[in-house]
């Protein structure tokens, strides 16, 4: 390489790393990566002036066995600590159930960072996110019921069936299924969330199909409390009509018992 031209960066580092923890002269570097001596010895002299010599003396610490800096703090909360084990049992609450690691944390009165509470519940305590499971869990005398149904509804004609299928919409409620976080492995029916809002607003679609035949849909508004009520009065009206069955019942009761009978 002549005198003058430029040098690249990757070069530049190079004659720096020689000098200063190989301890080449510039001479020397020339010889070696074929630079111009006077252009190793300015750069040299150059990266001096404008570098501290804290700079150098830690290049020339490269590779020495002891550590230049002491190790980095430990963690704040250790595995068996009792921040992390009172972490660990604030999850494990039913009402805790759909709070994610952050929130989790901040029950348990831990000053800690986000990312820091994802990786304790999960690489301490072996906590995972799942999906929650909201229905109760089939016993084995209803799952072998079912299977008995379908066994037998294979044996029928197609056309004596109506199939059905409905689904609630609820507006005012929580949107989105929130994710429980459980230890991997248990039993999902054990962190079930419980289902204790109330919806401003519920509403049923609804529809039908038998063989040959498309039922219209269906749209079935839940009553409140107050208009059930109100229909109790109305004669006509389902809830009348129940009122009245229940009305009766008592009245036969109190007719039919002896006066020494509760």
């Amino acid at each position: 390489m002549t005198k003058g031209a430029s040098i690249p960066q990757e070069l530049r580092i190079a004659i720096l790393t020689l000098h200063s923890i190989v301890y080449m002269q510039w001479n020397e570097i020339s010889t070696h990566l074929k630079v111009h001596p006077e252009s190793a010895r300015q750069m040299i002299q150059c990266s001096k002036a404008h570098v501290c010599d804290d700079f150098f003396a830690l290049l020339n610490d490269v590779g020495h066995d002891e550590p230049v800096y002491p190790p980095g703090p430990s963690q704040k909360y250790p595995k068996g600590s009792e921040e992390l084990e009172r972490l660990k049992d604030i999850a494990l609450k039913p009402e805790s159930f759909g709070k994610n690691p952050v929130q989790l944390a901040r029950l348990a009165s831990l000053d800690i960072v986000p990312s820091t509470a994802y990786k304790y519940i999960h690489q301490h305590h072996n906590f995972a996110p799942y999906r929650p499971h909201r229905k109760p869990k089939l016993s084995q005398n209803k799952i072998l019921s079912c299977i008995q149904f379908a066994q037998w509804a294979l044996t029928q004609p197609q056309e004596s069936f109506v199939f059905t299928d409905e689904t609630w919409i609820e507006i005012g409620s929580p949107r989105g299924k929130l994710n429980v976080w459980r230890p991997v492995g248990s039993d999902p029916y054990d962190f079930a969330i419980p289902t204790d809002s109330r919806p401003q607003f519920t509403l049923m679609l609804s529809g039908h199909f038998v063989h040959g035949y498309r039922g219209e849909p269906y749209i079935w508004v839940r009553e409140t409390r107050k208009q059930l009520c109100t229909n109790a009065h109305i004669p006509g009206t389902e809830e009348h009509s129940l009122l009245e069955s229940i009305n009766a019942e008592i009245h036969n009761y109190n007719q039919n018992q002896l006066p020494n009978n509760p």
